[in-house]
Formats: structure tokens, sequence, C-alpha cells
């Protein structure tokens, strides 16, 4: 069913503008959503740290490398420079000769070898911002279980710099919450959480 975007609208814990608060955002940002676009992710992004130039890895557990290069075609990016780790093409690694911007990894099974990927990129591109999408894979925050629970605890701490030799100040990690509301956030071992809601509902023109 074709339907279009109506509105975005953004909630957060904080009270404050939106744009004000990415303008200088830095820790660890929880961003929950009900399946946003590549395209509203770059929209984010360009609210994000406004006027400073920044290296941003991005590790796609959801979209190819080339489904997000078509999609910086059609929308600018500006003042962030990506470099992007695909998990999505699974072992048909695609050739990398002539690709400076892209590596191609195995999907990660959990969160331990999220950290080895995460580290990988860190040694590769340097960058000031490292995005993660999504938690989706790893957690259900309707009805997350403990053992979920103590390892997503575990790798918010070494994101903190405990446990990897971790630097960078910025993450956003992207979170899926189609599969039910959610009861369970993060909020003691993250920054801020963001929750962006598509509205969507059949164009007029549509008999």
């Amino acid at each position: 069913m074709d339907e279009e975007v109506i509105s975005i609208n953004y909630w957060k814990e904080v009270h404050n503008d939106i744009s004000t608060i990415l303008k200088d955002i830095r820790g660890i940002v929880l961003i929950t959503h009900n399946s946003i676009e590549f395209t509203d992710i770059i929209d984010i992004l360009n609210m994000t740290r406004l006027n400073h130039f920044l290296s941003t890895l991005y590790i796609s557990l959801t979209r190819s490398y080339d489904f997000m290069k078509l999609a910086l075609q059609q929308k600018e990016l500006k003042e962030k420079q990506m470099f992007f780790i695909d998990c999505v093409s699974g072992f048909a690694f695609p050739s990398e000769d002539k690709v400076d911007d892209c590596l191609y990894h195995k999907p990660p099974s959990n969160l331990q070898e999220m950290k080895d990927i995460i580290s990988y990129g860190i040694e590769k591109a340097n960058p000031d911002m490292i995005i993660i999408d999504s938690l989706s894979q790893f957690i259900n925050f309707s009805r997350p279980t403990e053992h979920e629970l103590k390892d997503l605890y575990v790798f918010l701490r070494t994101l903190r710099g405990t446990g990897l030799n971790i630097v960078q100040d910025t993450f956003f990690l992207f979170y899926d919450n189609r599969m039910g509301m959610m009861l369970n956030l993060p909020k003691m071992h993250t920054d801020l959480i963001l929750k962006v809601e598509v509205l969507k509902e059949d164009p007029m023109w549509k008999d």
C-alpha cells in the first residue's frame, strides 16, 4: 500500500527544542522510531553538532551501503564525513575496489561481536561520532529478557570508555519500536532518549 509521510513528530525526555538539543549533543543517545527512512536520519544528522565537521562511523545492520549512498545522492549531508560498515550484505561482499568510505563485515550475532566491529571501525576511520543502526537486532524493549538487559548495560558501559579503548564521546543508537510498546528503556544508562514518530496516510490523490 502506497503511503506518504504527513509529519514527523519528535518526543524527548528533555523538554527543549530538538534542534537546540542536537546542536551541541554529546553522550549516548537512544533514538527509537517506528521505521524511519534513511533520509530522515540524514535530517537528524544535519541538526547534530551544527557548524561542526564530524567524521562519523555508521554501522548498519538494516540498510546496505549501496542503498545509503543512493539516499545521500538525493539528500545532502552537511558537515559530516561518513564512513560505513555494511553488515547487511552478508557474506556476498561486493568488491571493495575504488570504495574508500565503506568496509563490509558479517552481521554480529550479539553485542560482544558488536564491540569487536566498533573497535574495527575506530581503527579504520577514527571517527568523532559512532552510529549503530540498530539495537533492535539484539533486544526487544517491550519484553526484554534478563540476559538481554544485562548484555545491553555491559555494552553501554563499554561505550562510556570502560572495557575498550573508546575515546569517542557521541553515540547514536537507533531502535525500531514496531515490535511493541517499550516498557524497559535504559533511562539510567543513556544521556538522551529521543522518540521519532513518522505519521503516514494515503495520498490525497488516491481513490
